[in-house]
């Protein structure tokens, strides 16, 4: 009787053994990968417009030859646009903003905040764009998503953001080509350029969105 008694509770034992173990949490593995955006650290020259060339850009600077700017009696160059397109490879993961800013405004001698003297112009517009380029030959133009782009008008003047939201339709970018766009307006100017150095600063900003 003893035995049966002893086997009985060993069986009891072992079903209870198994509830409990039915009952542990499942063991749960977690991670994050951290959301982060770079611009490119050079840029090559890709394509130009009007007559621009290659050999005018190196390293982050296009020099405009003094003839695409001015004739030898100072009178502003009219036709068409004069550009250049530049482009090198950046990163971005998640969804983010693009935003421009123009230095001075535009390409512009002396103090930009000045006002040229009486009889001159001091002050040639130009336009700037920037995007994610699509893929496609070494010369797509196309945008991968939205695109920055405006015409300052004065000093410290900064683009519309343009959001990149990612989404179902728009995977992130991942490793891409970043395109930069830089183009002189040449309409005619009702005076003469005054004499100088005539220069701008163009900042790219991307912005991880909150």
């Amino acid at each position: 009787m003893k035995t049966l008694i002893s086997m009985a509770a060993t069986v009891l034992a072992l079903a209870a053994a198994g509830a409990v173990q039915a009952q542990d949490p499942q063991v749960e593995v977690a991670g994050t990968a951290e959301a982060q955006c770079t611009l490119p650290d050079s840029w090559s020259f890709v394509s130009q417009n009007g007559g621009a060339s290659g050999a005018q850009f190196s390293g982050t600077t296009w020099t405009i030859p003094d003839a695409a700017l001015a004739d030898a009696n100072s009178l502003a160059v009219s036709g068409a646009e004069y550009a250049i397109r530049v482009r090198g490879v950046g990163f971005c993961n998640a969804s983010h903003t693009i935003r421009l800013q123009s230095a001075r405004g535009g390409l512009v001698a002396g103090d930009p905040t000045t006002p040229a003297p009486a009889g001159f112009a001091k002050r040639r517009a130009m336009q700037y764009g920037a995007h994610w380029s699509g893929n496609g030959g070494p010369d797509n133009r196309n945008p991968f998503g939205p695109a920055a782009s405006f015409t300052p008008t004065v000093p410290g003047q900064q683009s519309g953001v343009a959001n990149y939201a990612v989404s179902g339709a728009l995977a992130p970018p991942g490793n891409r080509t970043f395109d930069v766009r830089l183009g002189m307006q040449r309409g005619p100017l009702a005076a003469p350029l005054i004499a100088g150095a005539y220069s701008d600063s163009v900042i790219v900003t991307i912005a991880l969105a909150p």
